[in-house]
């Protein structure tokens, strides 16, 4: 008995043929990006620019905030130091300092979780922290990087500035201005608050949200929602029970709690990533953060899979080494980001010019001279000359084609058109003479008592018919015999 073994039907080969002049579709590979190139302001701008290399990378670091149209910026801690406020996590930051003033057992990070408010001496420090700083907040101006965001801003070239200071500072300048709370539907501001503001507090019960006063917290006890005491009373007096009163605290999101502009915040970026950025410009931020982080990798690839766009990293250190973020920066500029507005050197937005009295002047180690505003053009200074001596011509003569230099003759002027004649009717004599200008007073439109009588002195003219009498007139003669018979 022969056994039957089973065979597998053979493979189909694919069909590799297609339509003449049609090629086949491919999917589409991103074009190799670059190796990041470093750029070391505190050593470019240290003495005169000599070489061709550093003259071609502080331009096309100035070339960035002059021509790109949609440019995305997320900003840390850093931009505000030039105004006076520290950074959080460097050797003189905020982290370092409150551990010292506060004798805390490990950072100053403990101040800005959420546990604060479960310990009641880490409270009293929490608001120890936040009244000192909204004095600084109060007498902090904004820095020249400031002005040069504002100056994108009002040229509609800012398509987003992701804030994640709680100064609040880009509030004074009128094109950063934002919203609080941030609604879930655009149109959005132009700056996006990622951990809130010292601008405002807000009531964790019932929500009021208002002015910060920074007086109202001290000890180690929150203080009351007025609004909250004021339902409470209204509640009594209709003999409703009690709902309890709520306590107020600084509108700012503190770490392992809930953002109440999550949902806003996801709304404006997936809008931003549909707009197509053309620039990413990551400033004064270590991206420890893994929201921010998330945002800057996705605003990132979004950028690099454009043709021309740019992505760059402004800070006082490298970028972290880590895997995700690794070649994610096509620029990697280490200074400071008050070299950077210098370089850029865009006019201000108000068309002021900076006041070294404000502490916003440009930084003794560099002068704005030496790189030339995009506006700026060399004068041509025109040498003076008599009447007789005729100026002599700057641009290159060209060889003439044959036939040039023939004197072309002069164009007549064309005669003025003459206005046309009205069109004369042929005399018509009799009555339909009379039947034709009765036809005409009737098609036009009677206007006055003058129109009217015209129009009855016309009827009157046309001649009447004679009249015919139907019973005198004799009936028409027939002829029987050609009379077909009647149908049988």
């Amino acid at each position: 008995m022969e056994v039957q073994t089973l065979r597998e039907p053979p493979l189909k080969k694919l069909k590799t043929e297609h339509v003449a002049g049609v090629l086949p579709t491919l999917p589409r590979v991103p074009a190799p990006r670059k190796a990041p190139e470093t750029i070391d302001l505190w050593t470019l701008l240290s003495g005169p620019v000599t070489s061709k290399e550093q003259q071609r990378s502080l331009d096309a670091l100035a070339k960035v905030f002059r021509k790109k149209k949609k440019i995305v910026v997320v900003a840390g801690a850093g931009i505000s130091v030039g105004a006076g406020i520290p950074d959080f996590r460097s050797a003189g930051g905020l982290f370092s300092s409150l551990r010292t003033d506060h004798k805390l057992k490990t950072s100053g990070k403990e101040l800005f979780d959420a546990a604060v408010y479960r310990d009641n001496e880490l409270t009293s420090s929490f608001h120890d922290m936040v009244r000192n700083l909204d004095s600084m907040v109060k007498k902090a101006t904004p820095t020249a990087f400031h002005h040069l965001l504002a100056s994108l801003a009002k040229e509609e070239r800012l398509l987003r500035l992701y804030s994640q200071n709680v100064d609040c500072i880009e509030n004074q300048l009128p094109p950063l201005q934002t919203k609080v709370p941030l609604g879930s539907k655009g149109p959005w501001p132009k700056t996006i608050q990622l951990h809130g503001g010292l601008e405002k507090m807000v009531c964790s019960k019932c929500g009021w949200l208002g002015g910060f006063d920074a007086e109202l917290f001290v000890g180690s006890e929150p203080p009351d929602c007025s609004e909250c005491v004021e339902m409470e009373s209204v509640r009594g007096i209709a003999g409703k029970r009690s709902l309890g009163v709520g306590k107020l605290r600084p509108r700012i999101v503190l770490y392992n709690e809930y953002h109440p502009d999550s949902e806003a915040i996801g709304s404006v970026s997936k809008a931003d990533l549909k707009t197509r950025p053309d620039a990413v410009v990551v400033v004064g931020t270590s991206l420890k953060v893994p929201g921010i982080k998330r945002i800057v990798k996705e605003m990132c690839k979004s950028v690099q899979d454009m043709r021309g766009g740019v992505t760059m990293w402004i800070n006082h250190e490298d970028p972290p080494l880590t895997k995700d973020l690794e070649g994610l920066f096509d620029y990697i500029v280490k200074g400071d980001c008050e070299m950077v507005a210098s370089l850029a050197s865009l006019p201000r937005w108000d068309g002021t010019t900076p006041d070294s009295s404000t502490g916003n002047s440009t930084p003794e180690f560099m002068e704005i001279s030496q790189f030339p505003s995009p506006s700026s053009q060399p004068e041509i200074q025109i040498p003076s000359a008599t009447v007789s001596e005729p100026i002599p011509s700057t641009k290159p003569t060209k060889r003439k084609a044959l036939g040039e230099g023939k004197p072309k003759a002069a164009k007549k002027e064309a005669e003025p058109k003459k206005p046309r004649a009205p069109r004369k009717l042929k005399a018509v004599g009799g009555p339909k003479a009379t039947l034709v200008k009765a036809f005409r007073v009737a098609k036009t439109p009677v206007t006055g008592v003058a129109g009217k009588a015209k129009r009855t002195k016309v009827m009157k003219d046309i001649p009447t018919p004679p009249p015919t009498d139907i019973a005198s007139s004799p009936p028409p003669p027939t002829d029987i015999a050609s009379s077909p018979p009647p149908p049988v």
